[in-house]
């Protein structure tokens, strides 16, 4: 497994961590060579200059010219019998001996024709290895001081970078509202962009909930009326004493009923859908409104209402023809079912708008609800613009064909 837990924040933990220790024991290493290197640098260097010296005092007073000599530094001539064997079989340059604290310098002088071989003691010239213990001890601690800063600062960065994260995961978790933000929104990096797509995610899906919740609402609603004739129907045929002319009455009634169903289920389908349209075509508004009116023919007796109609028979409006149907359906019930009196209706290329008379305060105050939610659902699909108010006694509805 690629990392030991799923969490971000141990995630960069366990990135943070492993490369604190990897630079601080570097640094260290990269410390002690260095100390290393300029500490065999300085040695070649002490060994160049006595060796130039003494090629200079050789060549002008070869009699007179001392070895060097000091307590770190030994010189010998080829034929010196003291000369370690080791010795005699380097060739000419500086050798560092295995000890890696001995230093030999071989070199030829033509005045005296043979090699003349100088040695230097690392460590008597340099204190580098008595305190070498004490330097590693330093360095160590250095590096566990550099491991355990570096194990806090990757706890502080790890919980910076976690915590939008975080917060982001809490907010989906908790909910989220229409028209809010999640944190990090307005972030230009990767959380940000984590972040708007979560928003266009989530509001989609919460769009989704409430096309689904309107399809049930709204269809629910609508579907009460039809089935309320079917059974009715169904009741009146299975009645032993049903006449022929009932029968077909009925059975009429039965394929009207079941006709607009299957047109509101289909037009609250498409609803539902997102991207989805329906067809548009030219309808004719007044056969519409009179097909309605038939349609209620019942309804307007019991209340003795008159239906004034002003719209010119050639007037067409260019729409789905089952969203028009439902649109105009709930308006005149709504107007029928709560209304009194009367019901003006007047109709123009640009509007539909009806004015039905007000009875009692109470049935002027309910039964609007879901007809006049599901009308001004229907004018949002088409783009339609809705407009409703009360003045006095009458109540008007008027719908603006045109692009909102």
């Amino acid at each position: 497994m690629l990392f030991p837990t799923r969490s971000f924040f141990a995630r960069a933990l366990y990135t943070l961590l492993p490369f604190t220790v990897i630079v601080a024991v570097l640094y260290s290493l990269l410390v002690w060579t260095s100390i290393t290197v300029t500490e065999d640098h300085i040695v070649n260097s002490y060994l160049d200059r006595e060796v130039a010296r003494f090629q200079q005092n050789h060549a002008s007073a070869p009699d007179q010219a001392q070895l060097p000599a000091t307590s770190y530094l030994h010189s010998y001539w080829g034929n010196d019998k003291s000369l370690p064997d080791a010795y005699r079989e380097l060739p000419l340059g500086r050798h560092e001996l295995d000890d890696e604290r001995t230093h030999v310098q071989v070199i030829y002088l033509p005045t005296a024709g043979q090699n003349l071989y100088i040695e230097l003691d690392e460590s008597q010239l340099s204190s580098l290895d008595r305190h070498a213990n004490m330097l590693f001890s330093i360095l160590w601690g250095v590096a566990g001081l550099v491991i355990i800063a570096g194990a806090l600062l990757a706890v502080i960065g790890a919980r910076h970078l976690a915590a939008p994260v975080t917060q982001l995961a809490d907010a989906v978790s908790r909910g989220w509202q229409p028209d809010t933000q999640l944190p990090g929104h307005e972030r230009h990096d990767e959380v940000g962009t984590l972040s708007r797509a979560l928003s266009q995610l989530v509001e989609r899906l919460h769009c989704a909930l409430e096309r689904e919740r309107a399809f049930t609402r709204h269809t629910s609603h609508e579907l009460r009326t039809p089935l309320a004739v079917m059974r009715n129907s169904l009741a009146v045929l299975r009645l032993t004493g049903c006449s022929e002319e009932k029968r077909a009455r009925n059975l009429a009634r039965l394929e009207q009923a079941s006709g607009e169903m299957e047109t509101m289920v289909q037009l609250f389908l498409y609803l539902g859908r997102e991207d989805e349209r329906m067809p548009a075509q030219a309808v004719a508004l007044r056969a519409l409104l009179e097909a309605c009116e038939h349609k209620h023919a019942g309804l307007i007796a019991s209340k003795h209402q008159a239906v004034v109609m002003h719209v010119d028979p050639r007037l067409c409006i260019e729409a789905p023809p089952s969203v028009l149907q439902v649109l105009v359906n709930n308006l005149i019930g709504n107007a029928l079912q709560h209304g009194a009196r009367y019901l003006y209706i007047e109709a123009e290329a640009s509007h539909l708008q009806l004015v039905n008379g007000l009875g009692d305060e109470h049935t002027a105050l309910s039964g609007f609800g879901y007809g006049l939610d599901i009308v001004q659902r229907l004018c949002a699909y088409c783009g339609w613009r809705l407009s409703t108010r009360r003045e006095d006694d009458r109540f008007i509805a008027r719908v603006d064909f045109h692009r909102a």
